[in-house]
C-alpha cells in the first residue's frame, strides 16, 4: 500500500473518532446523564459487581458475558464503578473507528468510506444511546470485526464475540449470515464460510463451559429466563406500545434502511434486500422475548447492517475491477 494511501486511510480513522467522539458527547445527549440515570446506573452495577467477583461462584445471568469482566478485572477497572464506566467509555467511543477500517477491506473509494461511517454513525442509535459498564461494545466491536473477515480470522472473532455474549453472537452470525456470504468472492460456495463460523462458536461454547465449571458458575439461562416468563408477558408488553418495538433503533435507522433498500431495488438488487429483511426478522424475533430493548436489537444487527452497507456503498461507487476490495484476495487469505 502506497504512503499516501496509509497516510489517507489514517485520516479517515481519526475522523471516524471525531465523528463517534461528537456524538458521544453531543449535549443532546450528555454523558453525565448515563453516569447518574438509576436505571443505566442499575445494570452497570451488576456488570461492575460481577467483574469484581469473577473468579468466584456466580448465579447471576449477566455471568455469561465474561470477556469484558475478566479484561476491566486484569485491568484494575473494577476499583470503582465509574472507572467500570469508563473503560466502557473508551470501547464505545472505538466502535466508529473500527467500522471505518473494516469498510476499508471491502470498498475502494475514500469518498465511498467517509459516507459509509457517517451514516453508520448517525443512524446506529446506540453510539449515543447506551448502557456505560455493559459488554456491548467490546461485543459489537468483535461482530463488526468477524463480518468484515473471512477464514481463520473470522473464527477468531466469532470466539472473542462468543466469549464477550455467546446468546447474542450466535443469532447476530445467524442474521448477518446470508449477506456476509454477498460480500465474499464471487466464486466461494455460499456455505463456506459457514464452517469459521461454526469452528468459533464451538470453541467460545467450549471455553466457557471450562470457565463455568471452574469457577463453579451455576446461570439461570436465557430460555429459562423465556420459559420463567413466558410469552404472554412478552405479548403484553409488545401490545402496550407497539410503535415503540418498531422504533426501538429509532426512526433514522428505519428511514436510512428503507432508502438504501429503495435504491438496491432500483439497481435491482432483490437478493439483498431479501437478505437484510431476514436479519431485521431475526432481530425484531429476539427484540420480541428480551427486555433490554435498544442493547439487544444493536448487538444482533450491526454485522447485518455493517454487510447491508458495503453492499450499498459498492452499488453507489462501483470498482473499476467490477469487486469489492475483498474480492482482491484470493479465497484462501484471511482478510
Amino acid at each position: 500500500m502506497s504512503t499516501s494511501r496509509t497516510a489517507t486511510n489514517s485520516y479517515l480513522i481519526i475522523f471516524s473518532f471525531l465523528v463517534g467522539a461528537f456524538l458521544f458527547f453531543h449535549p443532546v445527549h450528555p454523558i453525565a446523564a448515563y453516569l447518574t440515570d438509576p436505571r443505566r446506573v442499575f445494570l452497570a452495577d451488576n456488570y461492575w459487581t460481577f467483574a469484581d467477583s469473577i473468579f468466584r461462584p456466580q448465579t447471576v445471568p449477566w455471568a455469561e458475558s465474561v470477556l469484558m469482566p475478566l479484561i476491566a478485572k486484569l485491568l484494575g477497572a473494577t476499583s470503582d464503578l465509574l472507572a467500570f464506566q469508563f473503560l466502557s467509555v473508551f470501547l464505545t467511543l472505538a466502535i466508529t473507528p473500527i467500522f471505518c477500517l473494516m469498510l476499508q477491506r471491502h470498498v475502494v473509494s475514500n469518498v465511498a468510506v467517509t459516507l459509509g461511517t457517517i451514516v453508520f454513525a448517525v443512524s446506529f442509535r446506540y453510539l449515543y444511546d447506551h448502557i456505560l459498564g455493559s459488554p456491548d461494545p467490546l461485543t459489537i466491536i468483535f461482530i463488526l470485526m468477524a463480518a468484515a473477515s473471512r477464514n481463520r480470522a473470522l473464527a477468531i472473532y466469532v470466539f472473542l464475540a462468543g466469549l464477550s455474549h455467546f446468546s447474542l453472537t450466535l443469532v447476530a452470525l445467524i442474521a448477518m449470515y446470508p449477506l456476509l456470504a454477498m460480500t465474499s468472492v464471487a466464486s466461494e460456495p455460499f456455505f463456506k464460510q459457514a464452517k469459521p463460523i461454526v469452528a468459533g462458536l464451538v470453541l467460545s461454547k467450549m471455553f466457557l463451559i471450562g470457565w463455568y465449571w471452574m469457577f463453579d458458575y451455576q446461570l439461570f439461562s436465557r430460555w429459562d429466563f423465556i420459559m420463567d416468563k413466558g410469552l404472554e408477558h412478552f405479548w403484553k408488553l409488545f401490545a402496550d406500545n407497539p410503535l415503540a418495538f418498531l422504533y426501538t433503533p429509532g426512526r433514522l435507522f428505519g428511514l436510512v434502511s428503507v432508502l438504501i433498500s429503495a435504491y438496491l431495488l432500483f439497481k435491482r438488487r432483490y437478493v439483498v434486500v431479501l437478505a437484510y429483511c431476514f436479519a431485521l426478522a431475526v432481530t425484531y424475533a429476539v427484540l420480541f422475548i428480551t427486555l433490554d430493548g435498544l442493547r439487544i436489537f444493536s448487538v444482533v444487527i450491526v454485522g447485518a447492517y455493517f454487510c447491508f452497507l458495503v453492499q450499498w456503498l459498492n452499488c453507489l461507487f462501483p470498482a473499476k475491477t467490477g469487486v469489492a476490495r475483498v474480492a482482491q484476495h484470493s479465497p484462501n487469505e484471511t482478510v
